[in-house]
Order: structure tokens, then C-alpha cells, then sequence
């Protein structure tokens, strides 16, 4: 059966509707795995559920992982609930997959029999390699254990600053934790400013502007070369021959889904598992959702990667359906981040490091904003500073390709609202 063919027939089936009992095998214990676990329980109360988790810990919110670091929070407040009748296996490290058997298997020697099963392994750090990057004191953040390397290292290192090799998302969020902390850091990035994978040059110039008064170094151009342990720090030798230390190095250069252990099956692989309109891979009976998969991306009109916790929880939710035979497709999502930063909220969506179209910007003291449209419909935008009053009506827009032509003053300056894009249904209910 082909990609985005079904495996099963029938219409729509509602809540409750017995079904026949099967095992659903969930790999990954993420927002994602918990989420689909939870729900196929809830539409059909009698399947047999197994989630498997890699890690020994109760499943928590890896978001959360930044602030866990800087003590905003703490594991316990993290974890997510856990569901009657789901039966989560830790330390179970899947290492294959049997789709003519229907067979899981664990790094441990165990198998899991599956009738249907979904793939919800998200990603690892990519981290190159060099000399030394296999350190103990080498990581990036993937799970709650390199949070605990990075404090160990703190304590114990003869030298506090910490190293981090690129500044992108996961890294922005980690420096500023570690700042909140008093903790000096040094970024070594490839490119020549900072976030440069979802903002432009303007905003990376505004964002770095952000560093003023605070204990961070920022080293473009320059690549690790070299990682080594000396006299109780790490000493880290660049590309230009200059060396840094400091007590550990986190790398933050990109992701990679976790695909390996589907090697050698017929799931189509690109950059993560490819997905039909239905979340199925190309065998039938096998599923995705979360941060390993590729989904429609409305507005690129092609398959990508959406690697965030809202998007995990919706294609989870329709997953689930879809493995107990409902008909659920998904409509896909647009590709945006948020996250708050050095006292800057970050808010993109789109085309956002490049101008294309008709571009319109608002820079004032230190905020910025940038929109770009292409025939009256917004297909991008970069918001640096205060942030937008309401930032899901920049979603809704771009997913219903509204027309804004005559609403651009309101969405470049981030006051747009529900009301002006529905002001008949508001004067109704008012």
C-alpha cells in the first residue's frame, strides 16, 4: 500500500463505538507518546496500550528542560500525568523494528507484539564528531540527564563559564538560564549572528543588543575543532587557533529525529519519518506524531518537520483516532517559535529569516517587526520586544490564508485581534 493510502475502510466512527481489542505499541514517552496513549484509552477504553521510554524517569515535558536548569521549575512539576490502564515501560531502548512480524525490539533482548503502533521517538542533539566531543562533559539537551551534567560540571569544574557551540533555539534558551544563574557563557557559532535559522539580520542585530551588561561572549565564524580535559575544565581549541575554557560544552547546531532503529524496514525515511494525511507511514498500521515526523506544511506546500509541543499534541490526538480505524486526516500546521530570551520575546512564523513578497518592519527602540505578505496573505513574520497582543490570530491567519490587505497596520503592529477578523460574528455576540 502506498503513501497516504489507508489501511483500514469505513466512515467516521464516534466516541465509543466498540471496537475490535488490539495492542498499541507507542514508542517514546513524549508529549506525544503520553498524549495518543491517553486518548486511544479514552475513545476505546479495552485496547491494550504499551508506551516504551528509553529513559528510567516518569515521562515529563522536555520544554521545560531550560527552566528546570535555571530552577524556574523543577522535575516534579514537569512530569506528565500518567493514564489508567497504559502500561509505560522504561529503560526500553527500541533498537529495531519487525514490520512483517509486527515486532518491537529492546536493546535489552525483549520483543512487544504490535497490531498497530506508533513512533513518537522526537530528537537528539546533533553533535559532530571531533576529538573529544564524546566527553562526559560534551553534551546537548535532550533529556534530563544532560541538565544534570551541566550542574555537575558547574560544581566540580575548575572554570564555571560554560560553552556553547551554536546559538539557536535550544542554546538561546540554555544561555539564558545559565545567565539567570550567574553563570559567564560563550557562544562559538558557525554563522555570523545569532537565531539566524528563524529570524533575519535586523532581528539577530536586535536580539544580540540583548547581551549588554551580561556576561556573554560572542565568538562568530569560528567552529570546535578540538575538545579536551585538562587540569579539571575542558579546553577547546577553535578553527581560528584560539582556545577557550571552560567546565562543559553544550551543543545546540540542530537536531536529528530519532529514525535509526527503522533502518532496513519499508517506512519511508527523509529527514524524519514521512507521514500521510492520515499520520501513517508508508506500512500500514504503522503511525507518527511529534518531533521525529514529517507533516504538511500549509504554507511551504511541502513535507517538513514541526518539532513543537502544541503541534505534537494535535497529530497525537489524530493518530490515536486513526489507529482504532477512525478517519481523521490532518490538515497540517505552519512552521513558527516562540520562546522569551535575555528579556527579548522572540515570535516568528514563516518566511522569517528572508524578505520575499511585499515586506513591511516597525523598528523603535530596541523592538522590532517585520511581516511579509504575497498577494494580500501573510505568509511570514518576526516580532522582537514585547511581543504581539494575540499571538494565535497570526496562526489562524496564515493556516486560513485570510486576506490582511486591509488589516496590515494592525498586524505589523502586533494588535490585531479576533475581533478585527470576525467583527460581524463579535457585534452579534456582543
Amino acid at each position: 500500500m502506498g503513501q497516504g493510502q489507508r489501511s483500514h475502510k469505513g466512515q467516521t466512527e464516534r466516541a465509543g463505538t466498540r471496537r475490535p481489542v488490539m495492542k498499541h505499541v507507542i514508542i517514546g514517552a513524549s508529549v506525544a507518546g503520553i498524549t495518543a496513549a491517553a486518548r486511544i484509552k479514552k475513545l476505546s477504553p479495552e485496547q491494550e496500550v504499551i508506551v516504551l521510554s528509553g529513559e528510567g524517569v516518569q515521562p515529563y515535558g522536555k520544554m521545560s528542560l531550560p527552566y528546570m536548569l535555571s530552577g524556574m521549575t523543577w522535575f516534579a512539576n514537569c512530569t506528565l500525568p500518567s493514564v489508567d490502564g497504559v502500561d509505560v515501560m522504561l529503560n526500553k531502548y527500541v533498537d529495531g523494528v519487525d514490520t512483517v512480524s509486527k515486532t518491537v525490539h529492546t536493546n535489552d533482548g525483549e520483543q512487544f507484539e504490535y497490531d498497530r503502533l506508533l513512533i513518537a521517538t522526537g530528537t537528539s542533539p546533533f553533535i559532530p564528531d571531533i576529538p573529544g566531543a564524546r566527553l562526559p562533559s560534551v553534551v546537548g539537551v535532550r533529556n534530563i540527564g544532560d541538565i544534570e551534567v551541566i550542574r555537575k560540571r558547574i560544581a566540580e569544574s575548575t572554570q564555571k563559564r560554560v560553552i556553547l557551540a551554536g546559538a539557536g533555539l535550544v542554546n538561546a534558551e540554555i544561555g539564558d538560564a545559565l545567565v539567570k544563574l550567574g553563570i559567564p557563557v560563550t557562544y562559538v557559532i558557525s554563522s555570523d549572528r545569532v537565531l539566524s535559522q528563524i529570524v533575519d539580520r535586523e532581528a539577530s542585530a536586535i536580539i544580540e543588543q540583548s547581551f549588554a551588561g551580561l556576561d556573554v561572549e560572542l565568538l562568530k565564524g569560528e567552529d570546535i575543532q578540538e575538545i579536551e580535559e585538562k587540569d579539571g575544565a575542558l579546553e577547546v581549541k577553535l578553527a581560528s587557533g584560539k582556545v577557550l575554557s571552560g567546565s562543559c560544552v553544550v551543543y545546540g547546531k540542530g537536531v536529528r529525529p530519532n529514525t535509526g532503529f527503522l533502518k532496513g524496514t519499508d517506512v519511508r525515511l527523509n529527514k524524519g519519518v514521512v507521514l500521510g494525511r492520515y499520520l501513517e507511514t508508508s506500512v500500514p498500521g504503522i503511525y507518527g506524531a511529534g518531533d521525529a515526523v514529517e507533516t504538511d506544511d500549509i504554507l511551504l506546500g511541502e513535507k517538513t518537520l514541526h518539532a513543537l509541543w502544541p503541534v505534537a499534541v494535535e497529530q497525537a490526538n489524530n493518530a490515536a483516532g486513526n489507529m482504532l480505524g477512525m478517519e481523521m486526516p490532518y490538515g497540517g500546521d505552519v512552521l513558527r517559535n516562540i520562546l522569551m530570551v535575555f528579556g527579548q520575546t522572540i515570535f516568528t512564523g514563516g518566511i522569517s529569516t528572508h524578505d520575499e513578497g511585499d515586506v513591511y518592519r516597525n523598528v523603535s527602540d530596541g523592538e522590532y517587526g517585520k511581516i511579509v505578505v504575497k498577494d494580500g496573505r501573510l505568509r511570514g513574520f518576526v516580532f522582537v520586544g514585547e511581543g504581539v497582543n494575540n499571538p494565535g490570530v497570526y496562526l489562524r491567519i496564515m493556516r486560513d490564508q485570510t486576506d490582511i490587505s486591509t488589516m496590515i497596520n494592525p498586524v505589523l503592529n502586533g494588535t490585531i485581534s479576533h475581533v478585527d477578523l470576525y467583527p460581524s460574528v463579535f457585534k452579534v455576540a456582543l
